[in-house]
């Protein structure tokens, strides 16, 4: 496996240093961008082909199974989408006038996208839990570079307030992880500090006390990393000013990544902090966090700021679904982070377009773009339905599943608020959608927004969704992975 995790760790980083230089035109950026990205999607592709999800690959700093392998196949896919659609996006950028024409400022995008991905490559890499906390904390740094990439006053805004929550939120997770290596020193010694694999093969031993308390400040700690309520007043701003590739990555990814941190450091917990306090304490932010998201879905008009209640909405559905713990609910868990990543990329990216091309994130400016603009009209739709839940899309699967699991092992409240607080969601997000693509369109017609390769690749993301939601068990690799990425997570 060495020969594959060295070009995932080599590529990103080198692109970047080349993209810094400002030797290369524009045009060079975009292609150097993107067949660094294919290279590492080939990469990965290879690696999960030669992967057996039931033999781990681990030696003295990197460690492969299959939760990691699953989330490196995602966070992979959506860095293949976004270098392919970076072009388009990039150039309405300029032409609106963000960017201004100047080869350094593209450069500075191409490098700080390849660094971010590199940064969350490393943390699904790594087996030991301290450099695993070092990788999270890089990835808020450099993300944070993103989100202030335009410059502007609410940029800059936006990410203060990142950085100040996330980082409050990451030292809380340091400290859950200092009790932890309290924890190993007192139960098994200074030998192999912190790593993961020492830790799940003596899980038993360690004092029960030292692990409730590490569970709570490592619950709170990645989940503000992950947007949970009410460590979440960082990701609306944040998802709101980003640069909508940004944005998608952000939503997609990144929380694909913190969750990952978050069912990494359980895995270890639970044995002796019981499985009780860690269900009671996720349900709780897991029905906080959709409940603080519906009232501001419901009244909301910027366009960016829908889309970023509507993750903190799936990142409390995932939540909940750990909540339940059941081979049924994590494997649920798995499928909705998968079609959670990929749809939100797509709206992100379609929410993007339709403000450069409308100059404006207010909803109740835009109308008629089923008449104007068909084609992302059509994408805004399908993904809309996507988001919520509805069928054929991967997320009505999972959803479902994780509702099922919840009323099956017997959490019948958070089950029946949940379902109360979806409702809202459901109908918030329904009518600004539809409002936006329908009554009359009051601006001359624009043409399509949308190229032939932003088609091909939001279509690819869709159909991808639908693929993996509804027939995951008809493909026997992929339920295999899944399968295997359960029995890590709950023994």
């Amino acid at each position: 496996m060495l020969e594959y995790i060295l070009p995932l760790l080599c590529l990103p980083p080198l692109c970047a240093v080349l993209a810094l230089t400002g030797r290369f035109a524009n045009q060079t950026l975009h292609w150097l961008h993107r067949l660094t990205a294919t290279a590492v999607g080939l990469t990965v592709l290879l690696l999960a082909a030669n992967f057996n999800p039931s033999q781990p690959y681990a030696d003295d700093y990197f460690y492969i199974d299959a939760l990691s392998c699953w989330v490196l196949l995602i966070i992979t896919t959506l860095y293949v989408a976004a270098s392919w659609t970076a072009r388009s996006y990039l150039t309405r950028e300029e032409r609106c006038g963000v960017l201004k024409g100047e080869q350094l400022q593209t450069g500075r995008y191409f490098a700080l996208m390849q660094l971010f991905c590199w940064t969350m490559f490393i943390v699904l890499l790594v087996k030991n839990l301290g450099l695993m906390w070092v990788a999270i904390e890089a990835t808020t740094l450099i993300s944070a570079l993103l989100i202030s990439f335009k410059f502007t006053r609410a940029a800059l805004e936006a990410t203060w307030k990142y950085i100040m929550v996330c980082t409050v939120g990451i030292c809380l997770a340091l400290l859950g992880t200092l009790v932890l290596y309290y924890a190993q020193l007192d139960a098994l010694g200074s030998e192999k500090a912190l790593s993961w694999l020492y830790l799940h093969q003596n899980a038993s031993v360690l004092d029960p006390s030292m692990t409730r308390l590490a569970l709570l400040f490592i619950v709170i700690g990645y989940g503000t990393k992950a947007g949970m309520a009410p460590m979440h007043t960082w990701l609306p701003d944040a998802y709101a000013e980003a640069p909508s590739l940004t944005s998608g990555m952000l939503s997609g990814a990144l929380c694909s990544c913190a969750i990952y941190v978050l069912l990494r450091n359980l895995v270890i917990l639970l044995p002796t902090a019981g499985s009780a306090m860690m269900s009671s304490m996720l349900l709780f932010f897991a029905v906080l966090t959709v409940a603080v998201a519906v009232p501001f879905v419901v009244v909301q008009r910027d366009i960016k700021r829908l889309l970023a209640y509507s993750s903190m909405e799936n990142i409390g559905i995932m939540v909940a679904g750990i909540g339940a713990f059941s081979a049924f609910s994590l494997k649920a868990v798995m499928l909705h982070m998968y079609s959670h990543a990929m749809i939100k990329f797509v709206l992100f990216y379609i929410a993007g377009t339709v403000i450069q091309e409308y100059q404006t994130r207010n909803m109740m400016r835009i109308h008629g773009m089923i008449k104007d603009v068909p084609y992302t009209a059509t994408f805004w739709l399908t993904g809309m339905l996507g988001i919520l839940g509805l069928p054929p899309m991967g997320l009505f699967f999972s959803k479902f599943y994780i509702m099922a699991a919840l009323f099956r092992e017997g959490h019948w409240l958070a089950g029946s608020l949940l379902i109360v607080l979806l409702a809202g969601v459901l109908i918030g997000i329904l009518y600004h959608g539809m409002r936006m693509l329908g009554d009359s369109a009051r601006r001359k017609p624009l043409g399509e927004l949308l190229g032939s390769m932003d088609i091909a690749v939001l279509a690819l993301l869709l159909l991808a969704t639908c693929a993996v939601g509804a027939g995951f068990e008809a493909i026997p690799w992929l339920n295999n992975l899944l399968n295997c990425a359960v029995r890590v997570i709950g023994g």
